[in-house]
Parts: C-alpha cells; sequence; structure tokens
C-alpha cells in the first residue's frame, strides 16, 4: 500500500492561514484560495505560502477559472521563500467539525487540478476546519488520476512544524531542498543541537511550544503562553551565530514578519535563555497595547488604513480581548477594502 504524503508548512504560511480563519466571518460562501510551494522529493510538499481568493473569481463553482495574472504577484512573493515555489494546492475553511471536502469543494479541487494555466501535475489541500472555537488543519493530496477516475483526494501527514528531538534527522535530507543558497547548516553542530534541545525544553515549561526550521535555515519557535495571554501567539528565530549572535522575536501577519523588541532582546547574551526573553517579551507587547492602539487611530485618520488593520491585527494577536480594537480592525479593514 502507498505510503500518504507528507506536507510541510512554514509557520509563516501557517500563520497567514490561520489569521485567514478570523477574517472570514460567518458567511456561507465558500472561503479559500491557492497554496505556493514545491516537492522536496517524491512523498514531500512544502508549503510557503497562500493566497485568499474571492467569490468573484468564481470559488468553490464547478466553472471556476483564474487567470494567473490575477495570483502572479503572490507566486512572485512565494519565490522569494522558496526559488523552486509554484502553485501547488487548494486551502478551504470549514465551519463543520468534519474535516472531508465537501462536494463543492471537491469540484473546485478538480478545477484547479484541471486548469491548464496553471499546469499541476499533482496537488496539495489544507482543510481549516473552525467549529465551536476550536481551529484543526487536516491535508490531503490528489492528482490527475484521481480526477480522471473521479476520486476522492486521499489524507496526507500534515507537520506543521517539527520537535527538537527529530531536528537533527530534519536537516538531512527533508530540510536540505528547502534552505535558500544563503543558508548554512548551522545548526547541524552537536553542541548546537543540544543547545536547541535545551531551549526547547525550557520554554516547554512555560509555554506551548512548537519548533521548524524555515526556508532561510533559521530555527523558528513558535509560541503561546500556558497561562494568562494564552491567545497570543508569537515567534523567536535563531541564526547563524546563535547563541552568540541575539535571536530576533515577530509577529506573522499575512504572511508578513512585524518585529517584536523588548530589553531582553537588547541585553541577549550566551548565557541567557530564550523563556527569559520570551518572558519578557510577553510582558513588553501587555505594557504597549494601548500606544499601539493609539497609533492605528492615528494611521486612519492620514488615510493608511493597512498600516491600521496590520497594527490592530497585532494587537488582537496578543490580547483578543483589548479594549476597542475588534471594532477599530473592523473599521479599518472596511475602508481598506473600499479603498
Amino acid at each position: 500500500m502507498p505510503q500518504p504524503l507528507t506536507i510541510l508548512i512554514t509557520p509563516e504560511a501557517r500563520a497567514a492561514l490561520e489569521a485567514e480563519v478570523g477574517r472570514a466571518g460567518a458567511s456561507g460562501d465558500i472561503v479559500g484560495g491557492l497554496l505556493f510551494g514545491h516537492p522536496l522529493d517524491e512523498q514531500t510538499r512544502l508549503v510557503v505560502s497562500s493566497v485568499r481568493l474571492t467569490s468573484e473569481v468564481g470559488l468553490g463553482r464547478k466553472d471556476f477559472s483564474l487567470d494567473q495574472s490575477r495570483t502572479s504577484q503572490q507566486l512572485a512573493q512565494a519565490r522569494k521563500l522558496a526559488a523552486q515555489a509554484d502553485y501547488c494546492g487548494v486551502w478551504y475553511i470549514h465551519r463543520t467539525p468534519d474535516q472531508e471536502l465537501s462536494d463543492a469543494e471537491w469540484l473546485q479541487a478538480q478545477a484547479v487540478l484541471e486548469d491548464p494555466d496553471f499546469r499541476f501535475k499533482d496537488s496539495v489541500c489544507l482543510v481549516l476546519c473552525s467549529y465551536a472555537g476550536k481551529l484543526n488543519l487536516y491535508a490531503f493530496s490528489f492528482d490527475r488520476d484521481h480526477s480522471a477516475r473521479g476520486q476522492l483526494p486521499e489524507p496526507a501527514l500534515l507537520k506543521l512544524t517539527t520537535g527538537m528531538l527529530p531536528i537533527s534527522r530534519q536537516v538531512g535530507p527533508v530540510s536540505q531542498p528547502i534552505q535558500s543558497a544563503q543558508a548554512t547548516d548551522w545548526y547541524r553542530s552537536p553542541d548546537i543541537v543540544q543547545r536547541l534541545e535545551a531551549e526547547h525544553h525550557r520554554l516547554a515549561q512555560k509555554y506551548r511550544v512548537e519548533s521548524a526550521v524555515a526556508p532561510d535555515g533559521q530555527v523558528v519557535f513558535r509560541l503561546m503562553p500556558t497561562g494568562e495571554h494564552e491567545d497570543m501567539v508569537f515567534y523567536i528565530a535563531c541564526g547563524p551565530g546563535f547563541p552568540d549572535k541575539a535571536p530576533t522575536a515577530f509577529l506573522s501577519v499575512r504572511g508578513d514578519r512585524y518585529p517584536l523588541l523588548s530589553p531582553g532582546l537588547s541585553d541577549w547574551t550566551a548565557g541567557r535563555w530564550l523563556v527569559e526573553v520570551a518572558d519578557d517579551l510577553v510582558k513588553w507587547q501587555i505594557n504597549l497595547l494601548d500606544q499601539q492602539v493609539a497609533a492605528a487611530r492615528e494611521a486612519l485618520k492620514r488615510g493608511d488604513y493597512k498600516g491600521a488593520s496590520d497594527r490592530l491585527t497585532m494587537v488582537l494577536l496578543i490580547n483578543p480581548r483589548q479594549p476597542g480594537a475588534a471594532r477599530l480592525l473592523a473599521e479599518a479593514q472596511a475602508l481598506e477594502a473600499g479603498g
């Protein structure tokens, strides 16, 4: 029996899709879009980014078609993340606990696979199930034979991240094609592997933590506090020179990185631990929330709707209950869409 495909997804790509769930609203329309990525080998696919498609292009309809020119900008951005990136599949948001594709989504998947403009050889599908406040992600794969025979997609193994213990295995045949030409194998050193494993262990005492090797060779920790502010999601990235060189921290909004600053990062030394930096980052960002909302209001006044929207999205990623932020974000998004 053939082994299912393994679908790898970068932390930024995951964060961008999760953000789309919050933007989707509660309409009955099918919400989804295209995925960008490429095969790593016969059994592994990498997803590096995505684009949301609007209802005007026929999303979910049997006669779906989309000219490449309408997504060429997003493809160019994806190729900055991974030079081999191309159109590699579709994604959908569900409002039920069932992970399988609906009939309309299956018609969409077939249309994408068979669209001559995109020249898919095989494809990947990610299903985001948002039900009763809980989000689950599932992956499927399908190819032209599935489509020709009317067969449903096959379940795939979705690996959103990799734990630190397997990281020394990941940097072998799987992650090597992911790295850009400038990336190095700095994290293969036994001393560095040991340090990263220790960092992961310490972080896991206070945070829900996942880790992955990003396309640029950075080791990225995705963190969520386990107590207060448990809805906050942020990232700490370690690159060549770590631990002597300080890590960086960021939020991910619409697939873009927005840097986070704190005294703990500024005062970094090799003798410190990432969990100390993480604690400092959480405290520092919480203290700045009121200032961020005020700055968003100013951005709205001067007509910078995207800047205001991004800033407010970051505020809500840190504290979803920040007073006035959700209402102001809805205003900014409406103005941005109308502009």
